[in-house]
């Protein structure tokens, strides 16, 4: 019977940890690039509210995209902020 509780346990706490690793995924530069084109456009930093209010201020070249290191500059500031 124990056995049983700590395998049903188990279950549970993985299944919660994968629950909480989707949400942290939410925020991974390949989901919000919605086609897949390597940057991130306005458009797609708009699921991202954080991102959106500093959006200029990370594209760092001006040129209207994000690129991978440009995001995770802006995920920094964002994560210190908090």
């Amino acid at each position: 019977m124990n056995k049983l509780v700590a395998i049903a346990s188990s279950i549970v706490l993985a299944s919660g940890i994968a629950f909480a690793g989707e949400g942290m995924d939410a925020d991974k530069f390949e989901n919000l690039d919605a086609n897949q084109d390597g940057v991130i456009t306005q458009a797609e930093a708009a699921a991202h509210d954080d991102l959106v209010a500093m959006f200029n201020d990370v594209d760092t070249n001006a040129d209207g995209y994000l690129t991978p290191s440009e995001y995770e500059a802006a995920k920094a500031e964002i994560e210190e902020a908090e």
